[in-house]
């Protein structure tokens, strides 16, 4: 009976959710190389010749140069900046609509600013929201609906999707522990007909995905809500809630210091020559420090080193690293490489994207599996024991 009610609940879910379902994971398996990607068809934004022992130029006249080439219609609100040699820094400009419906509606503009580093010249002026891979992002994110009803119905979709492959497995499960029947179980069989070859591919692969799939899930549902982050973190915990880091205060300002950011950002790239990134935001509230995370690991976001700076004075207010995180916040930290797969870099990135692309097939070969029972046919039922 209770075999009976999963085998409901499995049926049902997936076909309320298999679209859904097939356009996250697809868009997912681009997402896990969308960085590579960007570098290989967009080579001249991300790269250009650098003089040989050229220093980079003050970060402050870099920023103002980006801000000249949008214009003060639009704010810069993030930069990346490369400290490898041939490196172009880029300066985004991002204002969003939280409640709007809609991806150009929910992006009330999204530019990127590609700057050489050593002569200032503005190599290129991306308008984000028309890009590919940001398109493929949103899609993934909130089906192009915006964060709403789109990150809305992503999110109920994954979360469906994480109790398909829950009683999936209990589908699964062998009756009778026998080595034929596990051997069965367990292998795609050849020469058995359609019906049944299309039954394995639904049944073995989705068992061999399942548990990076139940962690890209479990990822995916910590980014769309905050019940599930909260969750997450008091389990990891050990089922206590820990007070949130708190981040000190600035001295009060509308701007920030041009002296403060040259000084922070020269220090950093003295300090940290081999890091990949530092990811620098400028906050809305007068008293928000100048934060630069340091991403030390290739592509990897949960190897960091955090700085806050002071912005008049450029004193460092704060710093902290992934060695000084534990618990609940350091499972949160490593969430985003953990979803993407680049914890481990290239051998996890090739099992997310294996991993995602067999998640966009199952939907399919779940609905063939309902088709084929709905149509009546007379033909011998396939075996699942």
């Amino acid at each position: 009976m209770v075999r009976k009610w999963f085998l409901w609940l499995h049926k049902w879910l997936g076909l309320i959710t298999g679209v859904v379902v097939i356009i996250v994971s697809l868009t997912g398996c681009i997402n896990v190389f969308s960085d590579e990607l960007k570098e290989y068809f967009y080579h001249d934004r991300f790269f250009s010749t650098s003089p040989v022992n050229a220093k980079a130029l003050n970060f402050s006249l870099l920023r103002d140069q980006a801000q000249q080439a949008l214009g003060s219609q639009y704010k810069i609100s993030r930069c990346e900046v490369y400290p490898a040699a041939g490196r172009n820094w880029i300066f985004r400009a991002t204002k969003t609509n939280p409640k709007a419906i809609g991806h150009w509606n929910y992006f009330k503009y999204y530019y990127r600013v590609y700057i050489n580093p050593y002569t200032s010249k503005v190599v290129f002026v991306e308008d984000t929201r028309n890009e590919f891979f940001q398109l493929v992002l949103s899609l993934h994110l909130n089906l192009l609906l915006g964060e709403r009803i789109g990150g809305l119905i992503t999110g109920v979709s994954v979360a469906c999707f994480f109790v398909i492959l829950l009683s999936g497995l209990l589908l699964w499960w062998p009756k009778r522990w026998k080595q034929n029947v596990l051997k069965g179980k367990l292998l795609i069989k050849r020469g058995t007909g359609k019906k049944r070859f299309n039954y394995d591919l639904h049944s073995v692969l989705g068992f061999y995905v399942l548990i990076p799939a139940l962690i890209i899930c479990l990822t995916g549902l910590v980014f769309a809500f905050d019940w599930a982050d909260h969750s997450v973190q008091f389990i990891a915990n050990g089922g206590t809630s820990v007070k949130k880091r708190e981040i000190p205060k600035s001295s009060p300002n509308h701007n920030y210091s041009s002296i403060a950011m040259d000084q922070a950002v020269s220090g950093l790239l003295s300090a940290h020559p081999g890091a990949d990134v530092f990811s620098i935001r400028f906050r809305e509230k007068t008293t928000d420090p100048l934060d630069i995370q340091v991403r030390l690991g290739n592509k990897r976001t949960h190897l960091f080193k955090w700085y806050y700076f002071d912005r008049i004075s450029g004193k460092l207010l704060l710093t902290y690293g992934d060695t000084d995180v534990k618990g609940g916040e350091k499972l949160r930290s490593m969430n985003y490489d953990l979803h993407t797969g680049a914890f481990a870099g290239l051998p996890t990135k090739l099992l997310a994207f294996l991993t995602s692309l067999i998640c966009a097939s199952l939907p399919v070969t779940g609905f063939y599996i309902w088709k084929n029972k709905r149509g009546g046919s007379k033909k011998a039922k396939v075996s699942i024991k």
